[in-house]
């Protein structure tokens, strides 16, 4: 009896096996469609001061001393120098800067005179003090080079000139006029040569242009990495201040925060023309991503659906492993099963945000092409029944904990977050907004923007 029963259950098991079929299925070809962040173009607003003290300080540095001596001046027996008398004064109102330039005129002319049928000629010297009045107006060129135009505005006389011989009476104001006419030149230019190389614009701007763009890691912890690529740069009237010399340059360009790896440099973007705008800065927007890994994604799914049974009517399946990956645009889940077929399956669906619920889910899925072929011979009830439905609900992966961590991440580094010596980012990101979801090699890309106030701060630079 009991042989029976066993060759009873034998034979049962022989022919559950055998009506248990065993898939082959082909692996699709894993692949990526190319993933960038969204062009969402970003406006940093770069303020710039110039502080006139400075500027004053480098002028009366660079003017020292005797600054001009001429001698038989237009072809007449005239002899003159020039001497700085004490610091030059500045003072400024918008783009346009006031001198005060206090100068020691020495001269040396010869006069002659007829009495009583006698010729009478000598040598004589005048020296006075004056103070001479200059307007400057301050401009950029295309090429991003701060120009200077400097005008007399006149003068007046601090210590009139006296002869070294007293009753002698020689029109002094035309020498001066004329040592001024010969001089005053050199002044302007000096001046404007002064501003120019004292306020290296094009340097300043060029140096920041370049190193914005290499990118650079805000947060090794977390291994986050900030790139911006700018696209064009406007530039805000000059205004004074406090004393400085101030105007607003808006840097616009794509910030991105990336999880992972170091991004790429990317080609340089050459320094655009100089132009201007009267319009104010707007709003700061930053695209962020973070990757969460195939293997992550994996162990989740794992946790829901590992050794769950999926059945319709009298057909089942079991779960025993799952894996994922993507192609051709598609995440491709490779499920391993046991049940009334046995072996590999492979379905697709397209990876979306599910905003009310903070998710990235599974939608459109289908069996792959390869698989529904294999399906369709072998196992046509599991092609087009309910099972693959069933299974899609498991495979949803909360996402809050990266959105959560991109913002704080992001605001930690634009506490103060230093481009390079002496230029910073600095702000608050408040407004977030999921943008897409992509697959790149090894993870699922989840994309979303920032906005905020951020400025991109100058200060401490060395002219």
């Amino acid at each position: 009896m009991k042989y029976k029963f066993f060759v009873f259950i034998t034979l049962a098991t022989g022919l559950l096996l055998s009506s248990c079929k065993t898939l082959k299925t082909e692996r699709p070809k894993e692949s990526y469609l190319p993933s960038d962040l969204s062009p969402a173009y970003s406006e940093l607003p770069l303020h710039l001061e110039l502080d006139i003290k400075q500027l004053e300080t480098s002028v009366n540095n660079n003017l020292n001393g005797l600054l001009y001596e001429g001698s038989n001046i237009t072809d007449k027996d005239l002899s003159i120098k020039v001497w700085k008398s004490g610091d030059f004064t500045f003072t400024v109102n918008n783009n346009n800067i006031e001198y005060r330039i206090p100068l020691k005129i020495w001269s040396r002319f010869a006069w002659k005179v007829q009495k009583l049928g006698v010729t009478l000629a000598d040598d004589y010297e005048a020296t006075g003090i004056i103070a001479l009045k200059y307007k400057t107006s301050v401009g950029i060129d295309k090429n991003w080079n701060l120009v200077a135009e400097t005008a007399s505005q006149g003068y007046e006389w601090i210590q009139t000139p006296k002869l070294n011989m007293i009753g002698v009476n020689v029109p002094v104001k035309p020498i001066a006029d004329l040592a001024l006419s010969k001089y005053g030149k050199t002044i302007t230019q000096q001046i404007d040569k002064s501003l120019s190389e004292f306020a290296s614009l094009n340097k300043q701007v060029a140096a920041a242009w370049t190193e914005l763009q290499k990118p650079v890691q805000a947060s090794a912890e977390n291994d986050v990495w900030v790139r911006i690529i700018p696209k064009d740069i406007l530039v805000s009237p000059f205004v004074t201040k406090g004393g400085k010399l101030q105007t607003d340059i808006s840097l616009y360009g794509r910030v991105e925060t990336i999880m992972g790896s170091k991004p790429a440099a990317g080609k340089p973007v050459a320094l655009p023309p100089f132009k201007r705008s009267n319009s104010a800065p707007q709003q700061f927007n930053l695209n962020v991503a973070a990757d969460v890994t195939f293997d992550k994604i994996s162990e989740l799914a794992k946790q829901q659906l590992l050794n769950q049974t999926f059945s319709q009517g009298k057909k089942y399946i079991k779960i025993t492993d799952l894996s994922v990956f993507g192609s051709e645009g598609k995440a491709v889940f490779s499920a391993d099963v046991i049940g009334s077929v046995k072996g590999r399956i492979y379905f697709t669906g397209d990876m979306i945000y599910n905003p009310s619920k903070m998710t990235v889910e599974v939608a459109n899925p289908e069996f792959e092409l390869k698989t529904k072929n294999t399906l369709i011979k072998s196992a046509d009830w599991l092609l087009h029944g309910l099972i693959l439905k069933k299974i899609i609900p498991y495979l949803s992966f909360p996402v809050k904990e990266y959105t959560d961590q991109m913002k704080t991440e992001a605001n930690v580094m634009l506490k103060n977050y230093k481009v390079y010596e002496g230029v910073s980012l600095q702000g608050k990101l408040d407004d977030f907004t999921m943008k897409s979801v992509s697959l790149v090699p090894g993870a699922v890309r989840i994309q979303a923007n920032l906005k905020g106030n951020v400025m991109l701060k100058l200060a401490n630079i060395k002219f």
